[in-house]
């Protein structure tokens, strides 16, 4: 299974998987530092850590996840808000999964629903990445360095 699903999403997927998972953790570690023990307010950090864990995750797919499509390509604000708003999309995604199953399945955990969500959402993320978010046209051209 682990084989088909790598020949059907390539093998960027499995390191877009990698990166998202740091990012989680990132997000994760920011809001308990200024949440659970600074006492912060929840909202306002739960903004901040998904706006830093994303922009790490950019700059990774940036570098590692799509190297071969972004060779020589600059980063760009652009392409930040452009990955930033497809990670915004495959939340709402991941919502509309979680409720649809909630709402047509009795579950004995509803984690499982949570599941089902975050798979669809990771998906659409690593799809949205792949053809909107990290592709040559998206990028200024680098410039070749000259003395």
């Amino acid at each position: 299974m682990f084989n088909k699903l790598k020949q059907i999403l390539g093998h960027s997927f499995f390191i877009f998987a990698i990166v998202g998972f740091g990012g989680m953790i990132t997000n994760l570690f920011i809001f308990f530092i200024f949440v659970d023990i600074l006492k912060l307010w929840a909202n306002l950090i739960a903004i901040a850590a998904f706006l830093i864990a994303g922009t790490q995750n950019y700059f990774l797919h940036h570098i590692w996840t799509f190297r071969e499509i972004m060779s020589g390509e600059k980063f760009s604000f652009g392409g930040w808000v452009k990955f930033n708003l497809t990670a915004t999309l495959g939340l709402v995604i991941n919502l509309v999964v979680l409720n649809i199953v909630l709402h047509l399945y009795e579950l004995p955990y509803e984690v499982i629903a949570q599941f089902c969500g975050v798979a669809f959402g990771t998906v659409f993320n690593y799809l949205g990445s792949r053809y909107f978010v990290f592709n040559k046209k998206s990028f200024p051209k680098a410039e070749p360095l000259t003395q």
